[in-house]
């Protein structure tokens, strides 16, 4: 860490929302922009309000391209960041789970994910593509399998 990351931290949702930010611009605000057909993962550097990315890899799925060999390589990055687009649906009422595939839903959304992850923690953001101005974030607070594998990604060896 540099002197100034160490008095003045960035937190890893800053860091979430800076690098969701510069990936919405870069993707533009057409409907291709909520359909990546593979999951990208990115290398993310930050010095003072220099923020750079560099493109890793692609792949179908994004567990597999977590386990990759070649997906190490982000993990010389101050952090990493993965970028996945798929469908959400409300939750089941009273069920706490899903009523079926959320593709299939028939209050479906297209959304786009970016969960950034590095020493300091793990932080997300979702943007819907129905309501692109207002991304939400999420400062490490995600469960379930996606965020274990996220987590286990950055701790591996």
């Amino acid at each position: 860490m540099t002197q100034e990351q160490t008095s003045n931290p960035v937190t890893p949702a800053d860091l979430a929302a800076m690098v969701e930010s510069r990936i919405h611009e870069s993707l533009g605000d057409g409907e291709q922009a909520f359909d990546l057909h593979r999951a990208r993962l990115y290398g993310v550097n930050f010095r003072g309000d220099d923020l750079q990315l560099s493109f890793v890899l692609e792949h179908g799925d994004i567990y597999q391209l977590l386990e990759v060999p070649e997906s190490a390589c982000a993990r010389m990055f101050d952090a990493a960041a993965l970028v996945t687009c798929g469908w959400a649906a409300p939750i089941a009422e009273g069920s706490g789970e899903l009523d079926g595939a959320p593709s299939a839903h028939p209050q479906r959304r297209r959304v786009r994910l970016v969960i950034v992850v590095g020493d300091a923690g793990v932080a997300s953001v979702l943007r819907f593509a129905d309501d692109a101005e207002s991304p939400i974030l999420d400062a490490g607070e995600a469960k379930g399998p996606l965020a274990d594998a996220v987590a286990g990604y950055w701790t591996a060896e």
